[in-house]
């Protein structure tokens, strides 16, 4: 089974980062197209893509920030994941919803909510993408009635 999650969130974090470069591919030949369609010489559209990507512009600064979304997701998920097995291991059951910061409607309606890991991986995660904010969420499932170790076990 931990083998099952790893090759899952491998294939997760792969596809959204296909997806990003697939974007910004097609956000960067768009502006080409456009600053063509306006006349400019093709030293002109290099120098510019070229300051884009210096300063962090508009099309390669998205470009990073997407990026930095993306493997900061990856590691909250892998954290997320190896923590539930953790749970498993040690008999948890039962966790509650935790907001942090100012939560998102979607997650702020789940407040406090119980129910098992199954549940929670049904219905959405916090972070998973089902809410509006997306990969910027900041909740965490915290677990209810664990008594042992302030610390969890290392397997």
């Amino acid at each position: 089974m931990p083998e099952e999650r790893t090759q899952t969130l491998s294939i997760v974090i792969a596809n959204k980062l296909a997806t990003v470069a697939a974007q910004t591919t097609l956000d960067i030949e768009g502006v080409i197209a456009t600053m063509k369609a306006s006349g400019m010489a093709d030293v002109a559209i290099y120098e510019t893509l070229v300051a884009d990507l210096t300063a962090g512009g508009r099309l390669f600064g998205t470009f990073r920030n997407q990026l930095k979304n993306t493997v900061r997701g990856g590691i909250k998920m892998a954290a997320t994941r190896g923590l539930s097995g953790q749970y498993e291991k040690a008999g948890v059951k039962e966790f509650v919803w935790v907001t942090a910061g100012k939560p998102c409607p979607d997650c702020d309606s789940r407040a406090g909510e119980k129910g098992t890991m199954d549940y929670f991986q049904n219905i959405g995660m916090p972070g998973s993408g089902f809410s509006v904010c997306q990969a910027n969420c900041m909740c965490v499932l915290e677990h209810i009635g664990y008594k042992g170790a302030t610390t969890m076990p290392r397997s």
